[in-house]
């Protein structure tokens, strides 16, 4: 390192750096200013997928899987038709 850059060093942290030494890191600054606007309307929450699952009828989740099974099983069948 050279003795300008020290001395730039020593200036800017109040010791001089040394070449193997970690340079320190500073965080950012939090943002000055809200990015929102100021009239907006809080907008609507999404349903989680908890309320989704809760939402299907129980009839639809024994016909899934019965379908799924009526696939499976002609896949199945072809595959050992082979």
């Amino acid at each position: 390192m050279t003795p300008s850059h020290r001395l730039h060093g020593a200036r800017a942290y109040g010791r001089a750096a040394d070449a193997f030494e970690a340079v320190a890191w500073k965080p950012p600054t939090a943002a000055r200013f809200r990015t929102e606007i100021a009239n907006d309307a809080p907008a609507a929450s999404e349903p989680t997928v908890g309320d989704m699952v809760r939402a299907v009828p129980g009839w639809a989740v024994i016909v899934g899987g019965g379908v799924v099974a009526a696939l499976m099983g002609a896949l199945l069948g072809g595959a050992l038709q082979i």
